[in-house]
């Protein structure tokens, strides 16, 4: 059972690099059974050698996700401590632990979980969050099968789409999310102005204080 989860989307961008770093280290050293999860682009963290990842403590469950490196040809294999696993060990992980962070495309997370539950009386509910528009067909992809795999384990989970992240419901890129919204898997939100996302498929907009709403009553939101 993990106590600490992080979950990684993304290189860590020169700004924020030593900053996150940092801040990783202190909380790999603070909690007993930590797991370190990479998705998406997070995956070309791990192999291009950019990043002196802190693996030598044995008690870090290092895990890249197997889809995403499949996807990634130029990868030039995992170092040794870290192990190929899939989406469900990831949330299997989420359920249990106290504390989750997340470092996604469209920005940083930190969720106390037992902190959130006492003091906000928020439910065991998974927010994921997503605030970016993707750039290529991969990270629409890899995007959605975030949101997939929460549906397919029937978690008590929600997707909240807000600012540029609204992309992700026009053109061809809605067409995926619409296996959601056709069979109501899970709630979809879009935060925008004067009751209009635009969006292609039937999700319900809210204003600034609903989606406010949605992140307090969640114990867990992912950043994507």
């Amino acid at each position: 059972m993990h106590d600490y989860i992080v979950l990684i989307r993304r290189r860590p961008s020169p700004d924020i690099a030593a900053g996150f770093m940092r801040d990783l280290r202190e909380s790999l050293q603070t909690f007993r059974t930590p797991l370190v999860f990479f998705h998406g682009d997070g995956v070309e963290a791990v192999s291009d050698g950019g990043f002196d990842w802190p693996e030598s403590d044995s008690d870090v469950d290092w895990c890249v996700c197997r889809t995403s490196l499949e996807r990634r040809s130029a990868s030039n294999g995992l170092p040794s401590s870290f192990r190929v696993a899939t989406l469900v060990t990831f949330y299997q992980a989420v359920l249990c632990a106290s504390r989750v962070d997340s470092l996604g495309l469209g920005g940083r997370s930190c969720c106390r979980r037992e902190q959130r539950k006492r003091t906000q009386g928020a439910s065991n509910h998974l927010l994921l969050e997503i605030g970016f528009a993707p750039d290529e067909q991969r990270q629409r992809r890899e995007t959605l099968e975030m949101a997939l795999g929460a549906a397919a384990l029937e978690l008590d989970a929600s997707v909240l789409f807000r600012d540029s992240g609204l992309a992700h419901l026009a053109g061809g890129a809605a067409r995926g999310w619409a296996q959601i919204t056709d069979f109501g898997l899970l709630g979809m939100y879009a935060e925008a102005p004067a009751r209009s996302s635009g969006a292609e498929i039937p999700v319900q907009t809210v204003n600034a204080a609903r989606a406010a709403d949605l992140r307090a009553h969640a114990a867990t939101i992912l950043i994507l």
